[in-house]
């Protein structure tokens, strides 16, 4: 399989969770919603590891990989639902998933040695966020978003894609090094931890109505199978082309 290809199952997996992650995150708040994603994320991945017998190797030198995988994709999709709880998904999903343009600058800064072609893409999505962005005045004008709210919906929205870019970057180089199960399962532990550090820091906790709980299952399981096919790609040529292509 390319890395292409697994590009556009993490596209379609992701696409189809922020999809649905506007209605719990609006409801319930980003918190509730990507504290339960992520465990239900856990709990598949590790009994899919648990029924097809597979072994966990961990290297304490390259621990950090995963750790800054998981840290900065819990971050980024925080960002994200919380964008998505005060803006729509139009004006949140261009910006928070320009992250390929910055994930090719981190492979630049690694050795990597893009075409012209490829720095005019780069290029092109840079100059669509600042587009879009903009867009966001006539939003903020109609009242379809809370008037003041456009500057917090846009920087929410950037640090989603800072933190997808981070989080690939790193998650893949975790990949090569520990093998996808185990850093996409490290990755998920760590991202745990500091949703339960956020959470117990909270004075105002809330409540998670029933509910809500089979639709966040499928969103955790959606998130594994995005994340899953994006870290596969680490171990084949041009692991960069799966994040553009996601």
């Amino acid at each position: 399989m390319s890395s292409v290809l697994l590009g556009l199952v993490a596209a379609l997996s992701w696409g189809v969770n922020d999809f649905l992650a506007r209605f719990p995150s609006r409801s319930v708040g980003p918190l509730h919603t990507v504290l339960v994603v992520t465990f239900a994320g856990l709990l598949i991945l590790t009994a899919w590891l648990l029924l097809g017998g597979h072994s966990i190797r961990i290297s304490w030198p390259q621990l950090w990989l995963p750790a800054a995988s998981g840290i900065f994709f819990t971050l980024s999709t925080l960002s994200l639902f919380a964008a998505l709880a005060l803006g729509p998904l139009s004006l949140v999903a261009p910006i928070a998933g320009s992250y390929p343009a910055l994930a090719m600058i981190f492979d630049v800064a690694q050795g990597a040695r893009p075409s012209l072609l490829q720095w005019l893409a780069v290029a092109a999505v840079l100059a669509g966020v600042v587009l879009v962005s903009r867009s966001g005045e006539a939003y903020e004008r109609s009242g379809f978003i809370p008037s003041g709210k456009l500057k917090a919906i846009v920087a929410l929205a950037l640090c989603a894609s800072f933190g997808s870019a981070v989080s690939q970057t790193s998650g893949q180089a975790a990949a090569v090094e520990l093998g996808e199960i185990t850093a996409i399962l490290l990755a998920r532990i760590f991202g745990l931890i500091t949703l339960g550090a956020i959470y117990l820091m909270r004075r105002s906790r809330g409540e998670l109505p029933p509910r809500w709980l089979p639709l966040l299952g499928l969103m955790g399981g959606l998130d594994v199978a995005g994340l899953a096919a994006i870290l596969a790609a680490g171990n084949l040529p041009d692991p960069a082309f799966a994040v553009v292509a996601s």
